[in-house]
């Protein structure tokens, strides 16, 4: 008897502890993964959608230099799903849309050093044979030597935008395309123009589509949202040296019970809130956003204790927003980054 009290007193004194020090103690940070995303490599006419091969072979040279973890995407979406953590700082590398230059002088650089990429395909323009963009008979040997591809809808349409009619037909005729000319439904899925709805992903649910990748900028972490995941994209602008060294080692900034609850946006100047799930340790939290098509500084208001207010200078333009919030913790810098889609 006197075992059978001690051994509950434990167990109810380790439960105790352990709800104590959960509410005492905030949530570790999480380094996470930054996924980026490319177009175009070495087409100058492009700068927007553009790396330089110099560029490319910085970003290359640097993950192999110093021996940066380099994730599947995959991977990432096999720890997600089971509720795992990413205790070890990693990227990931995608590619949307198949241009040749991909095939010509990035896939190369890829396979050679053994990295893993994943193509977004949008199958339309590859079934009409459009010059500037892969073959079926190209993707299909970059799929054959080790390369990993992904849904892009079969016409790159604005999908908010459309009836959902209009897009399950839509991706139902990439799938039959895929079947066609790959023999398969690639299970990894991301939005034209990283642009989604709730009503958007729900026909991506009744595909049994379990992800989807955006093109916010920002750090996957297991906190975030399966069917909006962020990818850093880089352009001739964007992909400078400082800045990808800058994204690879950034941190997630995990946040929950984001408002709107939508992405896409009716009203032009929402109110935006969160709670932050780490300690900030006092640290200045800066939120900056395109609002009036010019990025600027916004007020961060404090409603109560991890939960903080966005109050937009100005209403947001029509078409894509984003907003881009970090921190400096403990010498390490946390990014969060979401984007809208302004009717």
């Amino acid at each position: 008897m006197k075992y059978f009290f001690l051994t509950n007193f434990r167990k109810i004194h380790f439960l105790f502890l352990l709800i104590f020090f959960s509410y005492i103690f905030p949530a570790l940070s999480e380094p996470g993964v930054s996924i980026f995303m490319y177009h175009r490599f070495g087409e100058d006419k492009y700068p927007s959608t553009n790396v330089t091969e110099k560029q490319f072979l910085s970003h290359i040279n640097y993950v192999l230099d110093n021996k940066i973890k380099i994730l599947e995407l995959e991977e990432i979406i096999m720890t997600l799903n089971e509720n795992k953590k990413f205790h070890e700082k990693a990227i990931a590398f995608s590619v949307d849309d198949a241009y040749s230059s991909f095939y010509d002088i990035a896939w190369p650089v890829f396979r050679k050093n053994n990295i893993p990429v994943t193509l977004f395909v949008s199958t339309d323009i590859i079934d009409k044979k459009t010059k500037g963009y892969m073959t079926w008979t190209e993707i299909k040997k970059f799929v054959d030597e080790g390369g990993s591809v992904g849904q892009h809808t079969s016409t790159h349409l604005h999908m908010p935008l459309n009836s959902a009619l209009v897009i399950k037909d839509d991706i139902l005729d990439s799938h039959k395309s895929w079947i066609k000319n790959i023999g398969f439904i690639p299970k990894l899925f991301a939005y034209p123009y990283g642009e989604t709805s709730n009503e958007v992903i729900k026909i991506l649910k009744e595909f049994d589509i379990s992800n989807a990748f955006g093109q916010h900028s920002g750090i996957v972490s297991s906190y975030d949202n399966k069917y909006y995941l962020p990818r850093f994209s880089l352009n001739e602008k964007f992909g400078e040296k400082d800045r990808f060294e800058f994204a690879v080692n950034a941190y997630s900034l995990d946040v929950e019970n984001f408002l709107p609850t939508d992405m896409f946006l009716i009203d032009d100047k929402p109110s935006i809130e969160f709670s932050i799930i780490q300690n900030l340790k006092d640290n200045s939290l800066d939120c900056f956003s395109n609002t009036d098509g010019k990025w600027d500084k916004q007020e961060i208001i404090n409603i109560k204790k991890d939960r903080v207010q966005i109050k937009l200078n100005n209403s947001y333009l029509s078409g894509r927003a984003r907003l881009n919030c970090t921190v400096k913790i403990d010498q390490k810098w946390h990014w969060f980054g979401y984007q809208f889609l302004v009717k």
